[in-house]
């Protein structure tokens, strides 16, 4: 079998909680917005991808029990492919408590990890890899991280990187490995130890052969155009904000679906803006990620003529 993406990072169940104006302590209360869903940046970055029909593949380690049960239907249910999902009974996913500030949108994820299934390198499926037009790969799981990068060197495949945190020199190694390296602008300040963005962007540049960017949530998005030497910016969209979570996640899914249909970096950048801002609209990381056939739907005034023509023609 053939992958356009093939993912390889954390692996979540999220139960989200928007919080009442006023919170009631030692007593119950009733929430408008509580729900359990799929989560983690590459988990939901490659559910965005598969919804626009992409042949899209997640290797993790699940067990028997509940909360692998729930990650394995949110991915049959967002169309990924469980085929290179490794069964193991004493392995589960993390689990993520988030509760969300009614106020601002922001945040507050407190995770458990008991019986995670990290990956081993004997788990990374390296010729299916190797014939892959895409991997996503995050840095939680370093060994497995860079087993895949290793299995991408040399082919086709192009290698996107979402890393939040980590052992610095182990990051910079990996960071050469990889064609498409994707930063949180506060996690890329703390590896490069710059603070302005295109300072940040010039350094990763050092290190990464490939494309370069760095994220900032409403501050939109940069990146360092290898060839003139500039550095282009994506304002982010504005949106009525609901929640915070899998905004990050939407901006790469966006980013790999423009890469996989060949749109050039400004329209990536852009799409993964548009999608981030949908993202933020609604309780959740995946409950507002769009399928292709809602391509038209996301048409809004204010987004270029370019991407304008590209939704246009993928309802």
């Amino acid at each position: 079998m053939s992958y356009d993406l093939i993912a390889i990072g954390l692996n979540a169940v999220d139960v989200l909680m928007r919080l009442p104006e006023t919170v009631k302590h030692d007593d119950k209360q009733f929430v408008d917005d509580l729900i359990i869903q799929g989560g983690a940046p590459v988990g939901s970055g490659c559910c965005g991808v598969a919804r626009f029909g992409f042949k899209v593949g997640m290797v993790a380690r699940l067990g028997n029990n509940t909360l692998s049960a729930i990650c394995l239907e949110e991915f049959r249910s967002n169309g990924v492919d469980d085929g290179l999902v490794i069964r193991d009974e004493s392995s589960r996913p993390a689990i993520a408590l988030v509760e969300i500030d009614p106020r601002t949108a922001a945040r507050t994820v407190f995770i458990q990890m008991d019986n995670y299934g990290y990956l081993r390198p004997t788990d990374i499926p390296g010729t299916e890899i190797s014939q892959a037009r895409a991997l996503l790969v995050d840095s939680y799981d370093l060994d497995a991280t860079e087993a895949a990068l290793t299995a991408a060197a040399g082919s086709a495949c192009r290698s996107i990187l979402d890393f939040e945190s980590g052992d610095p020199a182990r990051l910079k190694k990996l960071l050469g490995m990889g064609t498409d390296a994707i930063l949180p602008l506060a996690a890329a300040r703390n590896l490069t130890g710059q603070q302005v963005p295109d300072d940040v962007l010039r350094t990763l540049g050092h290190w990464c052969p490939g494309q370069v960017v760095v994220t900032d949530g409403v501050h939109g998005s940069w990146a360092f155009v290898r060839d003139s030497g500039k550095i282009l910016h994506q304002s982010a969209f504005i949106v009525e904000a609901v929640d915070t979570t899998g905004c990050g996640d939407a901006f790469h899914a966006g980013y790999i679906v423009g890469l996989l249909e060949g749109w050039p970096l400004e329209l990536r950048m852009e799409f993964g803006s548009l999608l981030a801002s949908r993202v933020a609209g609604k309780v959740g990381g995946r409950t507002a990620l769009p399928w292709r056939k809602d391509a038209a739907a996301m048409i809004r005034s204010d987004i270029s003529p370019s991407l304008h023509q590209q939704l246009s023609k993928r309802s």
